[in-house]
């Protein structure tokens, strides 16, 4: 890196990660600008939820309590099999005595958020798509270049950063898994059972619920593809136990969301000379943990924290989130199982798991030891 004193820093990607990656640089000193190459700031249909960790670095961005205000409490079901029979019975309350606070919102709301806190020492570059990355620290857009102190790859998990400053770097790989994301507006949550329901596991599928607040949930399922199956489709899940179809049915199929998972394999490094990747531009896992943008948001309070000593980013970042990508990679194999003998064993050892386990067996992926 150049020169004794870094204070300039070149963000791109406007998501959750270059936000407040901004964000923390900024509080740190910096003067940032951050590139997106949408004309606005937004984040698509879907919900997320902010685990104590996730808390915990928006507190420490200064902004946790403006989080709160907008969302809904986080909300612990259990899990039923495809008959409606429950297989684990959890409690939020105990959640929260054994990990702390949770909450629950929409993404257009989190990045409102964190747009609404930026100071005036951030610019925002929108509607200009970056076309160069230099190791030495420039970025051209458009047909301007501009030279930076640090370049923060901020743009997701086909990052044109990582791409063009690790070109030896493997590429995102599928899991095998097709997800279906959208929002419910103005539900009754006693009408659809959705207070006594969380999530449902089948045969190589899942559903969730999280509610959001103000009568809005956020909905999800998710198939496993296969050679029998490589082409799943949501109407499968409408013989699935209530509230499944009304949740389905609650929407125009055009709002749905549907996208095919992939991930990074665990990347050695996300630094090189004046570069370092954040959120799923270094570490993508699949949602089986919820903790993709969560780790995003604890990448950018330990980039604040050492970004003057990357290596020390480096070693933090990586040693956390190869942990929760092969977490999360184990997780999906579990949940999305496929095989009856196998999908009968799953079910059985969730039966078998007692409550209290299960919660404190959550523990290590809210863990913030490593984000400072």
């Amino acid at each position: 890196m150049r020169g004794s004193t870094i204070r300039t820093a070149g963000v791109i990607g406007g998501g959750i990660g270059g936000l407040a990656t901004a964000l923390a640089l900024a509080n740190a000193g910096w003067t940032v600008t951050v590139f997106e190459k949408a004309p606005v700031l937004t984040e698509v249909g879907a919900g997320i939820t902010l685990w104590p960790n996730a808390l915990a670095a928006l507190d420490h961005l200064g902004i946790g309590d403006d989080i709160r205000s907008r969302a809904a409490p986080g909300w612990v079901g259990g899990i039923r099999n495809r008959q409606g029979r429950w297989l684990l019975r959890t409690n939020a309350e105990r959640f929260r005595t054994l990990h702390g606070n949770f909450v629950a919102m929409h993404r257009a709301d989190l990045v409102d958020v964190l747009r609404t806190a930026l100071p005036e020492s951030v610019t925002l570059r929108l509607g200009g798509a970056v076309t160069a990355i230099e190791v030495g620290g420039g970025i051209r857009c458009g047909a301007r270049t501009e030279d930076f102190d640090l370049i923060v790859g901020a743009d997701g998990i086909d990052s044109l950063t990582r791409r063009a400053v690790f070109p030896e770097y493997p590429a995102p790989r599928p899991l095998g898994i097709r997800a279906w994301r959208w929002i419910v507006d103005d539900v009754d949550l006693v009408d659809v059972g959705v207070v006594e329901v969380g999530g449902i596991l089948g045969a190589g599928g899942e559903f969730g619920i999280v509610p959001l607040g103000n009568g809005r949930l956020y909905v999800f399922a998710a198939a496993r593809l296969s050679k029998e199956e490589p082409d799943p489709s949501l109407d499968a899940f409408l013989h699935w136990p209530d509230p499944v179809p009304q949740l389905i049915s609650a929407v125009a199929r055009q709002m749905i969301l549907r996208h095919d998972i992939r991930d990074l394999p665990a990347l050695p490094s996300f630094v090189r000379e004046s570069v370092v990747l954040v959120g799923d531009a270094a570490h993508a896992m699949g949602p089986h943990l919820g903790q993709g943008a969560c780790q995003a948001l604890e990448d950018a309070v330990t980039l604040g924290a050492h970004a003057h000593d990357v290596a020390t980013y480096d070693y933090l970042r990586t040693k956390r989130t190869h942990r929760l990508q092969k977490r999360s990679r184990r997780s999906a194999r579990i949940i999305l199982t496929r095989g009856a003998g196998t999908t009968l064993v799953r079910d059985f050892a969730l039966r078998a798991l007692p409550s209290e386990l299960f919660l404190r067996g959550m523990g290590s992926n809210f863990s913030t030891r490593n984000m400072m």
